[in-house]
């Protein structure tokens, strides 16, 4: 006691020498001395000090957080690769690239794995297969695989057919109106409702009633808070405040939500409704109680995940088709009499007949997915273990953040002939085919918009069947026009996803 009391004595008269005025000032240089340090040492002695990139945004990462919070960071990004090359410093700690090698040393087989980087502030169940540790992932992966095998498709395409034709039935409706209709929202009915049916056994009645949904409400209001919980989480303090007066409101709104799951998920789980109707929650009772199984509590997370992806990616791209399309009109009319002259009737147009006798419609989508990929935004990994590993031929530490920019790897000028325009033909030769062709030298192994390595998207064939079919009967049936007021369309807000602005487009009943 007696040794505190000598201390509190000395610390008062040592106070009472340098003030309180005088205390508040030293901290305020220590914290600018501090920041000083900070950026001269991420300029110039970080081991990531050499590669090229933006110093303004290496020395104050909230700079290129704002970017992201204002919506146009994935474009600034694209011009930042222009100017420095194909390899980018885009924060203190984080490298992009743009090249083949990469999807093979960042997310590929053969190496030790890169786990997911998710930025401070943000926080993912890891019980959902996309954010799920390595050994969970390979049963995950194991368990849902076959919902999405081609036996399961064949199962699946009556019951896609359903929601397809009613869409058609209901832009039947609007054509003869002669008024424009928003195509973005009649996508995103179209594909929650489908995937709504698969995942649940019930739609969500969107298409009949024309409103929306909460999952889609969710997403427009998580891809622009997104960002901002990224911005937030550059500053530890600034976040912990905004979700002490946040956190139970958003907590109170995923409960909500999850409730909703529940009852969906648990309406089929344990009522055993439809079943051997090949949908997903099927398949997933198959191996349900089996070591490789899911749990119930896993079905349901995974159900609302499914319902996030399976939906939002494949709407994303057939709103950016059809805009792409309608402005380039040579390009629609070849897709469209290719379409009319291969069927002469409804009920022709289905699963293999789109993929085996559509090449310039397939080549069109694949070119959307190029120029509108439905994930724009790079998906982050984490450089593993204690020692550098190598990625794309130099040396990073551990725990760097790496990744492609799929929307600046697939409009780089260096990876495709004249990359900013919509070209469906460079699709239609053989890679490397064609001697004569302009795209020859096209790097096609660039372009992974459905990602790459274990972690691969599981729905890629589903969406593919989707996107065709959808887009077959569009053309079959309808002629189409853009508003022009939607000319510029393309130029977007992209914050997590892009921001699809609605698109204005006139039907009228094929002539």
């Amino acid at each position: 006691m007696a040794v505190l009391s000598a201390l509190n004595r000395e610390f008062e008269q040592y106070h009472g020498l340098i003030g309180t005025r005088n205390i508040l000032l030293l901290i305020v240089a220590a914290f600018i001395a501090n920041q000083c340090y900070t950026i001269i040492y991420n300029l110039y002695l970080h081991p990531l000090r050499k590669i090229p990139g933006p110093q303004l945004w290496i020395a104050f990462p909230f700079l290129r957080s704002w970017r992201m919070v204002v919506g146009d960071s994935e474009f600034r990004i694209r011009e930042l690769h222009e100017k420095y090359g194909e390899i980018l410093r885009v924060s203190p700690n984080e490298v992009y690239f743009t090249n083949a090698q990469a999807w093979k040393d960042i997310y590929g087989h053969g190496h030790a794995e890169f786990p997911k980087f998710y930025p401070d502030g943000i926080h993912m169940d890891p019980r959902k297969i996309l954010s799920s540790n390595a050994r969970d992932h390979f049963r995950y992966r194991r368990a849902m695989l076959p919902a999405f095998s081609d036996k399961a498709l064949v199962q699946q395409e009556p019951l896609i057919r359903v929601y397809v034709d009613l869409l058609i039935k209901r832009l039947g409706e609007v054509a003869e109106t002669g008024k424009w209709t928003n195509m973005v929202r009649w996508y995103n009915l179209t594909t929650f409702d489908l995937i709504a049916d698969l995942a649940y056994g019930e739609s969500l009645q969107g298409l009949e009633s024309g409103k929306s949904n909460a999952w889609i409400e969710n997403i427009e209001k998580m891809n622009i808070m997104m960002p901002i919980f990224v911005l937030l989480g550059t500053s530890k303090l600034l976040f912990k405040t905004v979700m002490l007066l946040l956190g139970p409101l958003l907590s109170r709104a995923q409960e909500k939500h999850m409730a909703n799951v529940e009852k969906l998920a648990h309406g089929r789980l344990h009522a055993r409704k439809q079943p051997d109707r090949g949908d997903f929650m099927d398949y997933f009772l198959r191996s349900r109680g089996e070591s490789h199984g899911l749990r119930d509590d896993e079905v349901v997370v995974n159900s609302d995940l499914i319902m996030v992806a399976g939906s939002e990616t494949t709407a994303t791209l057939l709103s950016g088709a059809t805009y792409l399309m309608l402005t380039n009109p040579h390009t629609l009319k070849l897709a469209t009499e290719e379409v009319r002259s291969v069927f002469s009737h409804d009920e022709q147009i289905c699963f293999n007949e789109t993929r085996s006798k559509l090449p310039y419609l397939n080549a069109c989508l694949e070119e959307a997915l190029r120029l509108f990929p439905p994930v724009p935004i790079a998906l982050p990994r984490s450089v593993p273990g204690d020692v550098p590993m190598e990625v794309c031929g130099i040396m990073m530490p551990p725990k760097t953040t790496v990744a492609v920019p799929h929307l600046s790897a697939y409009t780089s000028e260096a990876n495709f002939h004249r990359a900013r325009e919509y070209l469906p033909e460079r699709w239609l030769s053989q890679d490397g085919g064609d001697l004569l062709s302009p795209f020859q030298h096209d790097r096609r192994d660039v372009f992974r918009p459905f990602s790459f390595g274990p972690r691969d998207c599981i729905g890629r064939s589903l969406a593919y069947h989707e996107m065709r079919i959808i887009m077959s009967k569009l053309l079959f049936h309808f002629d189409l026009r853009l508003d022009e007021s939607c000319n510029d369309w393309y130029n977007q807000h992209i914050f997590g996803l892009w921001a699809k602005p609605t698109l204005k487009v006139y039907l009228s009943k094929r002539s």
